[in-house]
């Protein structure tokens, strides 16, 4: 399909009555975020309708449907309390403003969504539904196909969270954050594992198998799929097998058609060269990023295989092709800008200390000096970090300036527990307990009782940096690439410390690369919790506090506020940790 793909997502938590929701408006706003993520489904627009009137959410369908062209995907997500009719088993969406006496003229009803998917340019739609009752969506007759009998355009396909046998009831979990078949279509898009063709895309019945079989593991539901579907909708596409097959393109091509042109010495660094750009970009130097340049002019046969040869051996010091004159050298014109940046992890080549920056001697680890102060500690959007609240950290303290790296992990351990390579990446495949057990160590390495986790309140204090923003570095959320190793420019692993900007006390990767374990017990939301910086410990819950986002995650999991949990023996390739210092 050619055309655009255009969305609307609706999220109503039904709020001020006595069956307000948590998660709906969490869901709507991670589908958009999704959605419209360039490496996993690449909408082109999608509009919201987030606890908004009926009448307005209704108004942004239509203009979406009668707006769109013949070869659009026109997409509709629907999260919040469905009711169904007696009468006729009209589903029935509810919105802050629904009268349920009057449910008919005040819901926004499938009737209506069937009426304005009869605009006859309309060829491709996909409805998403995660409420109660969705399964009955104006169903007559035995199945799902009956609820599209008048629609005539192709690919028109209903996802539901229930079905018309088990429970009419669409379940949130607050352990997912979310509504259980939304979870699982989100993780379905987001991991990108449950693409099924060899070419790396994400059908729509690739993505509801994954979440079907998910969900009703879970709990009770019974999602269900139906329409009008010839052939295959695309919904998104698997990131990783699409670098593999460009790479595996382009690997064939160096080996069959120019192998025989270039010496093997220089076959051997562009291949090197190429493998890094794909899957360990952080190993580029400033000279291979301008190989790389001319590799690419290279395979798109802009630069003869003599010229090439040149390059590379000027840059590499590989037999005669060194000099004295690199002006005469091609160059890209990035050149200058990548010369100028560090390929090495600062942790290596710290050039001084201060009284503000604290050495381990056992491990190296450096550490940033927080002085004391207050800060609004949580956000208004969700529900797990709501109230927000005046927090005043009465005492300074040391913390990691970086995640606590393999290299670091090792010293302490004798052991490497991460999945990913490279020792200064952070380390990962460790639980709250072995946590625990590396700092008891080191503290017994060292004489001292001085290093342990943060607490929720020290680390979120520290990330902010006396910022009242989305993230700390601003609420502009196409930034964040430049400050953290999120699903958007990961390649679904974590890198080497200290290679993104840090925040304006100098501490690195507060966000992304890794989730961090701190040293609260999971709660479901700020009501009750301290005030004075310390640990929140009271409860019996098995979970512990996760914080910052990491490699796997959307921006939406990389604020300065989002929190995660996880059981305290539960172990991850996205989970690390950075250590606190008491002063």
């Amino acid at each position: 399909m050619s055309g655009k793909r255009l969305g609307l997502v609706i999220g109503n938590n039904y709020p001020g009555s006595e069956n307000e929701l948590k998660f709906a408006v969490a869901d709507a706003l991670q589908m958009k975020e999704v959605l419209l993520n360039k490496d996993i489904c690449g909408f082109d627009q999608v509009e919201k309708s987030i606890n908004e009137p009926c009448l307005e959410a209704k108004i942004k369908a239509e203009k979406i449907f009668s707006s769109a062209g013949a070869n659009d995907l026109v997409l509709i997500y629907f999260s919040g309390h469905g009711k169904k009719l007696d009468f006729n088993s009209e589903l029935c969406m509810l919105f802050k403003d629904t009268c349920e006496e009057a449910l008919l003229a005040t819901s926004f009803t499938f009737g209506f969504i069937n009426e304005i998917r009869k605009y006859p340019q309309l060829r491709s739609v996909v409805i998403v539904l995660d409420c109660c009752y969705s399964g009955v969506a104006d169903i007559r007759g035995d199945d799902l196909t009956d609820a599209f009998k008048y629609c005539s355009g192709i690919g028109t396909v209903l996802l539901t969270s229930t079905g018309k046998t088990g429970s009419m009831s669409a379940k949130e979990d607050k352990d997912l954050e979310h509504g259980v078949f939304t979870h699982f279509l989100l993780e379905g898009l987001e991991t990108g594992s449950v693409a099924t063709n060899n070419d790396g895309y994400i059908s729509i019945d690739d993505l509801y198998k994954y979440a079907r079989d998910k969900t009703t593991e879970r709990c009770s539901q019974s999602p269900k799929m139906g329409g009008n579907i010839e052939g295959d909708i695309f919904i998104g596409k698997n990131p990783m097998k699409i670098i593999e097959i460009e790479y595996n393109e382009k690997k064939s091509k160096l080996i069959r058609e120019y192998s025989g042109m270039l010496k093997a010495p220089i076959t051997n660094v562009s291949l090197t060269i190429l493998k890094n750009k794909y899957y360990e970009p952080s190993l580029l130097g400033p000279h291979d990023v301008t190989i790389l340049s001319n590799l690419e002019s290279l395979l798109n046969g802009e630069v003869s295989p003599e010229n090439y040869t040149d390059i590379v051996c000027f840059w590499k010091g590989i037999g005669n092709g060194a000099s004295d004159q690199k002006n005469s050298i091609p160059q890209s014109p990035m050149v200058g800008f990548f010369a100028e940046e560090k390929n090495e992890s600062p942790e290596i080549d710290e050039e001084y200390e201060t009284s503000d920056i604290f050495t381990s001697k056992t491990t190296g680890m450096k550490f940033i000096k927080i002085l004391e102060g207050d800060f609004m500690m949580g956000s208004k959007e969700y529900h797990n970090e709501k109230p927000v609240h005046k927090v005043k950290i009465t005492k300074p303290f040391y913390l990691g300036r970086y995640p606590v790296t393999k290299k670091q992990w090792t010293k302490v351990m004798d052991s490497t527990p991460s999945h990913f390579e490279g020792g200064n990446n952070p380390v990962e495949l460790v639980s709250w307990d072995d946590v625990q057990n590396f700092i008891k160590k080191l503290n017994q390495m060292e004489s001292t009782d001085k290093y342990r986790l943060p607490s929720e309140s020290e680390w979120e204090y520290a990330c902010r940096a006396d910022t009242t923003t989305i993230y700390y570095f601003g609420d502009d959320e196409s930034k964040l690439g430049g400050y953290a190793w999120y699903s958007g420019n990961s390649g679904r692993r974590t890198h080497p410390v200290g290679m993104k900007k840090p925040n304006s006390w100098g501490l690195y990767d507060m966000n992304g690369n890794v989730w961090e374990w701190v040293q609260d017990i999971r709660h479901d939301d700020y009501d009750g919790a301290s005030s004075d910086g310390s640990a929140w410990e009271d409860g019996n819950s098995s979970r512990r506090v996760l914080r910052g986002g990491s490699w796997s995650n959307l921006a939406r999991g990389c604020r300065s506020a989002s929190r995660n949990y996880r059981r305290h023996d539960y172990r991850k390739d996205n989970l690390g940790f950075r250590v606190l210092r008491e002063i």
